[in-house]
């Protein structure tokens, strides 16, 4: 599809190529589960950096209306969310495969490190995803659905959490203090 000169994918098109990573993950994990060890970081960064892209956009189309690569962008939201689930789901994978099975995992699960990732985010993130479609739109209305996404936020706390527990306090502040600046600016300018 073109639009005044620009490329504009479809939906499908979008979702395929935010996709294509956790899959090859999937894939990498299938062949050989022995690459955990590597695929553990990258899971969990691509997981991340979805999940800002997401939570960034509307801030920044609120902030720069004019920028049209922020509201082109800002119409593939909901599938940059699904990427994010995706990659979480990798990386919890390659956590329930470094710890042998999942009864060896949960022991783990109300660790501080992890509680607030496997008991807080990643069922919001779940949630999200599977309503992240127009049928749960009109299934839920409009205005429910956009209360349920509004969970986001509690799954960015503990998701900032959890990578301040597991000793990365400074990827933490690189990666979420700019998107909590932009967030506050656009409190701020309501």
């Amino acid at each position: 599809m073109v639009n005044k000169g620009h490329v504009l994918l479809k939906n499908y098109q979008v979702w395929f190529l935010t996709q294509v990573g956790a899959f090859v993950m999937a894939l990498m994990l299938i062949i050989d589960s022995k690459n955990w060890k590597v695929l553990t970081s990258y899971s969990g960064y691509f997981a991340v950096g979805f999940l800002i892209t997401t939570l960034a956009l509307n801030p920044l189309k609120k902030l720069f209306p004019q920028w049209m690569l922020i509201t082109k962008l800002n119409r593939y939201r909901r599938e940059f969310g699904v990427a994010a689930f995706s990659f979480a789901t990798i990386h919890l994978i390659c956590f329930i495969i470094k710890r042998g099975s999942l009864i060896k995992t949960l022991p783990y699960a109300l660790h501080p490190a992890i509680a607030p990732v496997l008991l807080v985010g990643y069922p919001i993130f779940f949630l999200l995803a599977i309503s992240s479609n127009h049928y749960s739109i009109k299934k839920l209305t409009f205005l429910k659905w956009k209360k349920l996404h509004k969970a986001v936020y509690y799954a960015e706390g503990a998701i900032i959490l959890h990578m301040i527990l597991v000793g990365q306090k400074l990827w933490a502040a690189i990666l979420f203090v700019p998107l909590i600046f932009l967030q506050t600016l656009r409190i701020r300018k309501k």
